[in-house]
């Protein structure tokens, strides 16, 4: 995938995350003013698919892990399925950390909002 097709992938995700998003705000003012659970459920989630790709991932290594790396005491059979599979799970986190990058500009975005009042104060800029 080409840098311009990863951020046109990243500027849409991140536009459909925070149009769920503020819908979800928007229903939850409206209907349960008194339950304020939308920024944790995010930020639960966001921290989920960190963890998910840090897991998946074996770290941050993005380099692929080949049989002479494996632990020698398993036959080659064992090690090649296992690289594979090592392997399958990194692709795996790269197509989640797709997912998380825009996911934490959702949460970051609000969290600035919620402490700072950013809208307000872009607002009150130009009007």
């Amino acid at each position: 995938m080409k840098a311009w097709q990863r951020f046109l992938l990243l500027l849409g995700l991140f536009t459909a995350f925070e149009l769920i998003y503020q819908l979800f705000l928007y229903l939850e003012r409206t209907y349960f003013p008194n339950t304020p659970v939308c920024t944790l459920v995010l930020g639960i989630v966001t921290g989920g698919v960190l963890i998910a790709v840090v897991v998946l991932n074996r770290g941050f290594d993005s380099k692929p892990v080949t049989t002479d790396q494996l632990d020698f005491t398993l036959p080659y059979e064992e090690r090649v399925k296992k690289a594979e599979r090592i392997n399958k799970n990194k692709k795996t986190a790269k197509i989640l950390m797709n997912v998380f990058i825009p996911l934490a500009f959702v949460l970051s975005l609000d969290l600035l909002d919620l402490y700072f009042d950013i809208f307000d104060r872009i607002g009150g800029l130009f009007g």
